[in-house]
């Protein structure tokens, strides 16, 4: 089964860069990485081309034009450009736990999607880390946040298996992955869905509706969330949410239907 990790990222390259850092010490690496840029600057680009030379996959960018937040429309190209099987989604300003890929690879299965948390860390210590490119974390490290979700006990994983079912139909694409097929099935990300917010949680109503179920990665797939200011939801989203609460397939997706 080949592994497709898609990184979503605009403009924060201190971030990115330890993100790929991050990559680049997984024990198992997936066979592509996937950069799903909403517009980034030179900067960037030139990151991207000094991890090519790094990592020891494929590394591909799928950039477009830089007008406005369409976070959708980006991951969407990364989508198009996917060949891996099943697809793993992070954002760019998060350092993946050495296991994140294997914990990835191994929860796979058919009929189910996966969602992780992730653990904050404090401005200081991001700033400090992004200036001092490590990746240097572990849930006991100053100025973790939320430690009980960077605790990496994957033996406990199946005590979790039925928590947080009120939280099914939410996404976040920080952490999630699902197989390919499946998101070929719903047509991927709502690219109609412009400014931030409800474009992770209308992909997963459209995964439910499609028959899948939620698998929790609790205790296991372990990231940690540099600070950033938190962005205001647009609510003219959450219309298009309502409006797709029945569907399984979006008409402005990967493809234009």
């Amino acid at each position: 089964m080949k592994i497709s990790l898609i990184i979503s990222t605009y403009n924060s390259p201190g971030m990115l860069r330890l993100c790929m850092m991050s990559v680049a010490k997984q024990i198992v690496m997936p066979n592509e990485v996937i950069i799903a840029d909403d517009g980034s600057t030179e900067e960037t680009k030139e990151l991207i081309e000094e991890f090519t030379q790094i990592l020891s996959c494929t590394v591909k960018h799928a950039w477009q034009e830089d007008r406005g937040f369409r976070l959708a429309e980006s991951r969407n190209n990364a989508l198009r450009m996917c060949e891996g099987d099943y697809v793993v989604f992070v954002d760019g300003d998060i350092i993946m736990e050495r296991h994140f890929i294997k914990d990835h690879k191994k929860l796979a299965e058919k009929g189910y999607f996966v969602m992780g948390s992730r653990s904050k860390l404090k401005s200081d210590i991001s700033q400090h880390l992004i200036k001092h490119k490590s990746i240097q974390r572990h849930w006991y490290s100053r100025g973790v946040k939320s430690r009980f979700n960077s605790l990496y006990m994957p033996w406990l994983s199946f005590y979790t298996k039925n928590m947080y079912k009120e939280r099914q139909r939410k996404g976040r694409g920080a952490n999630m992955a699902m197989f390919m097929s499946d998101l070929i099935a719903v047509n991927g990300f709502d690219s109609d869905m412009v400014g931030y917010g409800m474009e992770d949680t209308d992909l997963i109503v459209r995964l439910v509706n499609l028959g899948l179920k939620r698998k929790w990665a609790k205790f296991q797939a372990i990231e940690y969330h540099l600070y950033h200011k938190e962005k205001i939801f647009v609510q003219s989203n959450q219309a298009l949410l309502q409006d797709n609460l029945k569907r399984t397939r979006c008409k402005n997706g990967i493809k234009k239907l």
